[in-house]
């Protein structure tokens, strides 16, 4: 990752971040890499502007995009809106009008870098890491709203974060910034998540998108130097895999191995297609994490991805070790978010419908605990909510829950984990290559139920590994068990809290001993969190051995995360014990 660094701030009122590798230095404004960066920065210059890109265009290994550039600089909104909706890629594009000594931000139609802006009276910082937004922040101030959108879904809606200063920058969006740190905000485009009317059959739907998605793993494999694919026994990366063997890319398979996360079924799985391909595949046996591991995570990530996830973390030495410092992180991320029906199962009327099926769905707390621990009112928080949904495009509840899934569930969860990754190595994914995203999208629901299309789509590519069962599931795709298994799994997901309480009846689940080191570690960040109130937090641990572990953990990684310097001294002083 760049961590590429804007600070526009004459007066200085914004806190003084450790120097890095400058770019740009001018009285009240700093342009700074990260020098370790797993990714270059390419910049190009002339005599009008100077453009950094962080990431990646097609078409613009020697060159920056000019169309949009242009556009850009002349204010012809309508041109740099078309301009954005084709390109294919992941970045964010810096320009410096030399003339105007402004600054242009712009980002692509799904923001997959994310990027944070913390503002304040007179004074901005534009930056790829969220370390250097929170480090500079004077205040810090917690955002009631978004920690109890953290607790609820373990991420923010739309642009908030959990700290009052700082937002993320939304997709497609134009961000001018002026030598007097005043800012303008434009969208650009917008992704479209509606399906249009089609009569194309399922064999036509699945050649079209065979053929982009063989151009997607064809351009990933022209930016990847040592492809290593994460293969699981899940549909996604084993479609990745019959991709970029169809493309006739070498590329090397990697798998995890840990005790109570990935079952051995799903080794088995993996090797079978990599046996099958003809690739070279190592299982890795991932340690149990530590409080040193959530620790790393927390300093890169600073609670934006669960500190629970710390475990992969050793997966990453273990593969930089053995593959080199050259290597490029291939994943099947996006898969499950285009082939899959996004539908809720479920006729959705409008968007309070689609808020409170999204909260009955996924939510970790119910909103009255997220209320009483952020110091919110019930009705306040669950208004905020609907508000955000029914600002949605889309007017249908499944559309909306569709948006969701993209927009809110991968941008703010998933890319994130993605930009983790980047602080190891380059991570790439064809699934969200442009046209293959666009016809995925367009595809009808009618031929993604019951794994429809993918199935159809993996056919194509592979035969033999559409014909392997899904990891956890029995039977392959459109087999009988495979149908029965899923549409009970669709019922289910169409009646949440029903289905959340049989689940718990069945599995009979329990929390952890009020012993373990997590218990502690939990009580200790709680009783140093001034933010969270004690009221609401005490009945939830004296009750600890009865909760979900997944409330114990969004309960830490707030507590934590709030204010990140008093939160690492905590992981420190459990830094060798063992954590879930």
């Amino acid at each position: 990752m760049s961590g590429l660094t804007l600070r526009i701030d004459p007066a200085q009122r914004l806190h003084r971040l450790t120097p890095r590798e400058s770019v740009l230095a001018a009285p009240g404004a700093s342009l700074e890499l990260d020098p370790t960066a797993s990714e270059p920065t390419r910049s190009w210059e002339d005599h009008r502007t100077r453009v950094l890109l962080d990431g990646w265009i097609e078409g613009c290994d020697h060159a920056p995009p000019r169309r949009l550039i242009e556009a850009l600089l002349d204010e012809d909104w309508a041109a740099a809106g078309a301009t954005l909706e084709t390109l294919d890629g992941d970045f964010v594009l810096l320009i410096h009008d030399k003339a105007s000594e402004r600054w242009l931000i712009v980002n692509d139609l799904l923001a997959r870098r994310p990027l944070y802006l913390l503002e304040r009276p007179g004074a901005i910082l534009v930056s790829r890491d969220i370390a250097r937004a929170v480090a500079a922040d004077p205040d810090r101030t917690t955002d009631p709203l978004g920690a109890a959108e953290m607790l609820l879904f373990g991420h923010g809606l739309g642009e908030r974060t959990p700290w009052r200063a700082i937002a993320l920058l939304a997709p497609a969006t134009l961000l001018r910034i002026d030598a007097g740190a005043n800012t303008e905000r434009r969208t650009l485009a917008r992704l479209s998540v509606e399906t249009p009317h089609s009569d194309a059959s399922l064999n036509q739907q699945a050649a079209v998108l065979a053929d982009h998605f063989i151009t997607a793993c064809e351009r990933l494999s022209r930016r990847a130097d040592t492809p290593v694919l994460a293969l699981s026994g899940g549909l996604d990366s084993r479609t990745v895999a019959a991709g970029l063997a169809a493309t006739g890319t070498p590329f090397s398979c990697a798998s995890m191995a840990r005790a109570g996360w990935y079952a051995a079924s799903e080794q088995r799985l993996a090797a079978t297609v990599a046996q099958h391909l003809d690739r070279p595949w190592h299982c890795f046996e991932v340690p149990p994490s530590t409080g040193a591991d959530y620790l790393r995570l927390l300093q890169i990530k600073q609670g934006l991805n669960d500190l629970d996830l710390a475990f992969h973390l050793p997966f990453f030495d273990h593969l930089r070790a053995r593959y080199g410092s050259t290597m490029s992180y291939v994943t099947g991320d996006g898969g499950d978010k285009l082939l899959p029906d996004l539908g809720a199962g479920l006729a959705l009327r409008d968007a309070r419908a689609a808020c409170d099926y999204i909260v009955a769905r996924r939510g970790r707390f119910t909103l009255d605990q997220c209320a009483a621990l952020t110091g919110l009112e019930r009705a306040d928080l669950e208004r905020a909510l609907r508000a955000h949904f029914a600002a949605y495009p889309e007017d249908e509840g499944n559309a909306l829950h569709a948006r969701f899934l993209i927009h809110e569930r991968a941008r703010r969860w998933l890319f994130e984990g993605e930009d983790r990754n980047r602080h190891w190595f380059p991570s790439l994914t064809p699934f969200y290559s442009l046209p293959f995203l666009r016809a995925a999208l367009a595809a009808p629901r009618a031929l993604k139920r019951d794994y429809r299309l993918y199935r159809a789509l993996l056919e194509r590519l592979d035969p033999t590994l559409a014909a392997l069962p899904r990891a956890g599931v029995p039977g392959a795709l459109g087999s009988p068990r495979f149908l029965i298994h899923h549409r009970l799994e669709t019922l289910a997901k169409a009646h949440p809290r029903p289905a959340r309480r049989l689940q718990q009846l069945i599995r009979r689940r329990r929390g952890l001993d009020p012993r373990a080191p997590l218990i502690g570690l939990l009580r200790h960040q709680l009783e140093h969190c001034p933010e969270l109130d004690p009221g609401a937090w005490r009945p939830l641990l004296a009750t600890a051995d009865q909760r979900p572990r997944a409330q114990l953990l969004a309960l830490l990684n707030l507590a934590t995360q709030l204010d990140p310097a008093r939160g690492a001294t905590g992981l420190a002083a459990w830094r060798d014990q063992p954590l879930p």
